[in-house]
């Protein structure tokens, strides 16, 4: 059995569970089956790490019921988001579990969770591929048990998210009427984005220093951001939102986890500021150039104490929360991610086991930096009496999000995203 057998039998084995069905078999074993299908008329050349992630996309869909979370348009986004993860880190599993090496579970981890469309063209293939199997074998159910005035936005979103070529043998390949296959014809317009608007939390109790952080943070966006109007606005500031969003702008928020606020919390507030079509990017934590960055600061830290960095302690502190465990699990999967170039990568959290005192505490020849977006009250109090009453000694280094390196990480990262909105 090759290593592409064992994903396979693994991935069917778990689908086989599935309570649901669809033309009498387990629906998301059905599912898997006809992406394989999908993948192989499209690209047929396909590597394992394309073909895994196109049959394990909707693993085990089922164990997480879009019950779970609230029954509106920002419940609906957490709860893909969180489908997303669990697919990726159950297909790791399997993958490792058949000998893939940590390269091709990573790019699998990428396609699993959307990081890329539109730029990486193996994530834009999982994607056309999970359009075509939408329009070939669902699309129907869709049309049958909605409004007729709702499927012209469902098929606009459909054609845009599919690459030129997908959306061409799409028109070639599907019977369709002249309303929707115009959206095929004129899917591949950009969307001309001018304006994007960072967005962080802010102080509530005196909103002016955050919100002269942000702006300032914003303006240094924009000197690398040519083209596009960079503002900032933080969400203590009761004018901010009104004053900076609109619907056909970028939003990206200045946050370190995808969670409550970037699901729910943020798109209640842009609604309620009149810019429900604002799109949100994925928050800065999750930019893939942050642990190289994480890295790159901590050796010139160790660098200056005269320590090599594979003989140093790495300590990261984060907010964490007794609501959320996003920002757990991204500061534990940096951790991990981290650790090969460090003696020890330890997280500790303001406001969850294990706490910052507790995980500081008798680290010797180690380096304290926060993952925290701005420099806020946390970072000002919280931190430094936590890693005081530790006894830290180390060099403490400064928010992650301050790093001079950041403003332009960002102006790259808007500019890909305005580039993919087509």
């Amino acid at each position: 059995m090759t290593r592409l057998d064992h994903a396979f039998a693994a991935i069917d084995a778990a689908n086989t569970q599935d309570p649901n069905l669809d033309e009498g078999k387990p629906a998301n074993l059905l599912y898997g089956q006809r992406m394989t299908a999908e993948q192989q008329s499209l690209f047929p050349q396909a590597d394992d790490v394309l073909r895994i992630a196109c049959r394990g996309q909707h693993i085990e869909r089922w164990t997480l019921p879009r019950s779970a979370f609230p029954m509106n348009r920002p419940g609906y986004l957490q709860w893909r988001q969180e489908q997303g993860r669990r697919h990726a880190e159950r297909i790791a599993g399997i993958m490792t579990d058949a000998g893939y090496d940590a390269d091709d579970i990573d790019r699998a981890r990428r396609m699993l969770t959307k990081q890329g469309i539109k730029r990486d063209p193996q994530v834009q293939a999982l994607e056309d591929v999970i359009c075509f199997t939408f329009i070939r074998w669902y699309l129907g159910d869709f049309m049958a048990a909605l409004p007729n005035d709702k499927m012209p936005r469902i098929i606009e979103k459909t054609a845009r998210k599919m690459s030129d070529e997908a959306r061409a043998r799409a028109l070639a390949e599907f019977p369709m009427p002249e309303n929707f296959a115009r959206f095929f014809r004129e899917g591949d317009r950009p969307q001309i984005v001018t304006r994007a608007v960072i967005i962080s939390h802010g102080q509530p109790g005196d909103p002016a220093p955050q919100q002269a952080a942000i702006e300032a943070l914003a303006a240094e966006v924009a000197r690398h951001a040519p083209g596009v109007e960079v503002l900032g606005a933080t969400l203590a500031d009761p004018e901010a939102l009104p004053r900076t969003c609109r619907s056909d702008c970028i939003i990206y928020p200045m946050f370190m986890a995808e969670g409550w606020f970037t699901g729910t919390e943020l798109p209640r507030r842009l609604t309620g500021a009149g810019a429900p079509g604002a799109h949100i990017m994925r928050p800065f934590g999750t930019d893939p150039g942050l642990p190289d960055l994480i890295v790159e600061k901590a050796r010139q830290a160790a660098e200056a104490q005269g320590w090599a960095l594979p003989d140093t302690t790495l300590l990261l502190s984060a907010h964490g929360s007794q609501r959320s465990q996003a920002s757990f699990d991204i500061t534990t999967a940096l951790a991990e991610r981290l650790s090969p170039h460090f003696a020890r990568v330890v997280t500790g959290f303001v406001e969850q086991e294990p706490f910052i005192a507790d995980a500081a505490k008798g680290l010797e020849r180690a380096i304290s930096l926060p993952l925290f977006a701005l420099r806020a009250e946390h970072v000002l109090d919280d931190l430094p009496e936590a890693l005081d009453q530790a006894g830290f000694t180390g060099p403490r280094l400064a928010p992650l999000g301050l790093a001079p390196e950041v403003p332009a990480m960002i102006a790259r990262s808007i500019a890909q995203e305005a580039s993919s909105l087509k």
